[in-house]
């Protein structure tokens, strides 16, 4: 019934099982699935047969990872530190990022936060050129999880240990956070919070991107099927030009071509919260605003509170 269902629909011609069978449940191993085959009846025929024949869990986390991550910060250390050693190397930089979420204690819970504390200020004060990359990537939870990334919660509480460090030791660093719109199960609601979340921690983004599908990721099984294939939940993903480019706006919330569309667009929804945090209707909120204690410690992401006006050259000649 299901595969004359499937041949039933105006879309496909035929349909052929092409990754073998169970001979023992007759039904297709849903093991092959692979994200590039991206024909939209055959992403769906396999999700329909998963849903038939097969309930597939995903399993739990293991804490193997964690736990050898832990054991590698005391390596890594060990590691750089031979690399310094080195003759011919003055100085030695990590260029591509590094993983925010295992140096936070809270999450990686088999470590010593000492070691921890450790890692990250040998990394930050001999490793960093001026700009300290990491990839939070949302700050949607449920966004987070399709991603198999852990909560924003988390590069929180690494911010706070960076912003410590970088004042102790006077270092002047920017800690650079990379995001991304447009990812399935990402609304716009979520791209606003993202926006108010990120301006409230005193960031203007730069480092962002709009969702590319990947071979072999359940995003991408989302993106062309509809479908969570771990749930078969209808999962949506912005996927016209128009909702793209919506959702990549409120990366640049401060610009002045995208403020009167922000306000519409979070009136319609129902966000005026949003609204007040994003876009506030008075500049009253600069100037009588308190400032936390070890919040911002570069100035790309100073909020606007506290930025120092720059007195110029000729302002001061004529005092």
């Amino acid at each position: 019934e299901l595969y004359q269902a499937v041949d039933k629909h105006p879309k496909i011609k035929k349909s052929f099982i092409g990754s073998g069978i169970r001979h023992d449940m007759l039904a297709v191993s849903y093991t092959h699935l692979r994200a590039h085959e991206t024909s939209l009846h055959l992403v769906c025929r396999l999700l329909l047969e998963k849903k038939n024949f097969l309930i597939i869990r995903r399993p739990p986390r293991s804490t193997h990872c964690i736990s050898s991550a832990a054991s590698d910060v005391y390596k890594r250390q060990e590691l750089y530190q031979a690399v310094d050693k080195h003759p011919k190397i003055k100085k030695s930089f990590i260029g591509s990022g590094i993983r925010h979420d295992m140096l936070v204690p809270e999450f990686n819970k088999n470590a010593d936060p000492k070691e921890l504390d450790a890692y990250t200020e040998e990394v930050m004060t001999k490793h960093v050129s001026g700009r300290l990359k990491v990839a939070p990537e949302h700050t949607s939870d449920p966004v987070l999880k399709l991603m198999r990334k852990p909560s924003f919660t988390y590069f929180h509480k690494f911010k706070e240990r960076f912003d410590k460090i970088n004042i102790k030791k006077k270092l002047n660093l920017q800690l650079i956070p990379y995001f991304i719109s447009s990812h399935p199960a990402s609304e716009v609601e979520d791209m606003a919070n993202l926006a108010a979340e990120t301006k409230d921690m005193g960031f203007q983004l730069e480092q962002v991107q709009g969702f590319t599908p990947t071979p072999m990721t359940v995003a991408t099984v989302i993106y062309y099927s509809g479908y969570h294939p771990y749930t078969l939940k209808p999962t949506r993903t912005p996927k016209t030009k128009k909702e793209r480019e919506d959702q990549h706006k409120f990366f640049f919330w401060y610009k002045k071509e995208n403020k009167d569309w922000i306000r519409n667009t979070l009136n319609k929804v129902g966000r005026p919260d949003l609204l007040k945090k994003l876009l506030p209707e008075n500049n009253s909120w600069k100037k009588n605003k308190k400032a936390k204690e070890v919040k911002n410690t570069f100035d790309d992401a100073v909020p606007f509170n506290r930025r120092k006006k720059k007195v110029s050259r000729a302002s001061k000649k004529r005092r």
